[in-house]
């Protein structure tokens, strides 16, 4: 197994809502142990050309990629881009609006926690951010360090995921729109962390989602993942065989924001070998000579 080349394809850094920076993030890639990686930073490109010149520098293949919200009932939807291109003036200029509307839910947030009691200010948010697009990780962390909240998982429990009483939603595009967004840039696009539809418990609904995504021109099911169990990945694993898709997986690993989650990790056992970026790139070359 030790010729093996591992890959790890979902995570994030400072542009997003990660700790490290680029260079940073491709280095410890390579302490890893890992030949290849994809950067997918939420809603942005900013981070690829550094990373994609420090792995150039080390020998880490860095592949351009981007991670989209996108509508869902009742658990959230992200879908991931591969090999996108990242000097695409359309595909910046539609990662763009969606950013704008992250910085427009912001002061919102904000006021829903001050007037829950909390004495936090955005300013305050945004340096944990360190200049980078400011999320809801960075919101946990100012909490923490006003002591509102012992670690960010509780201040997720209690005031930032979906349905909690500091929760703002973004405006967010169809999954159709979000997977014709990465292939118009040359990209490959597949469903993130699929446990978090949080379908596991309508298996006839999953598999319809998946369906439908497929229909829309998705060609991956990300079946591993640091939040995703060995019994959740085996029934992942089956729904992407029968429907053709490709099975890829990463660590989600986002830094301090996530110190249980290892970079290269994700789950037991699991690994993606470099067969799977090989089929990816054939996907392109064989849509560029249609």
């Amino acid at each position: 197994m030790s010729d093996v080349k591992r890959c790890d394809l979902h995570m994030h850094t400072v542009h997003s809502d990660g700790t490290l920076t680029p260079s940073e993030l491709v280095q410890l890639a390579k302490k890893s142990g890992l030949a290849c990686i994809a950067l997918t930073d939420h809603d942005t490109l900013s981070g690829i050309e550094e990373a994609q010149a420090e792995g150039n520098r080390i020998g880490v293949e860095v592949i351009a990629g981007v991670e989209i919200s996108v509508i869902c009932e009742p658990g959230t939807m992200h879908i991931l881009g591969f090999f996108v291109d990242r000097n695409s003036k359309k595909l910046k200029e539609e990662l763009a609006e969606i950013q704008e509307t992250r910085r427009i839910r912001n002061p919102v947030i904000i006021e829903k926690l001050q007037a829950l009691g909390m004495d936090i200010t955005l300013k305050e948010v945004e340096q944990e951010s360190g200049g980078g697009q400011v999320g809801r990780p960075h919101f946990a962390r100012a909490l923490v360090k006003k002591g509102h909240v012992k670690n960010s998982e509780e201040a997720f429990d209690k005031y930032l995921t979906k349905g909690a009483p500091a929760y703002v939603d973004k405006r967010k595009l169809t999954s159709r729109d979000a997977i014709k967004m990465i292939e118009e840039s040359g990209g490959v696009a597949a469903l993130a962390h699929p446990k978090q539809l949080k379908l596991d418990h309508e298996p006839d609904q999953f598999e319809r989602v998946i369906e439908q995504l497929k229909s829309e021109g998705m060609k991956g099911l990300e079946v591993y993942s640091s939040c995703q169990s060995k019994d959740e990945a085996a029934r992942y694993r089956k729904t992407a065989e029968r429907l053709g898709l490709l099975i890829t997986g990463g660590s989600d690993f986002h830094g301090s924001n996530k110190p249980e989650v290892k970079l290269g990790w994700m789950g037991d056992g699991a690994m993606i070998p470099y067969e799977t970026i090989d089929r990816m790139k054939k996907m392109i070359l064989d849509r560029k000579k249609k």
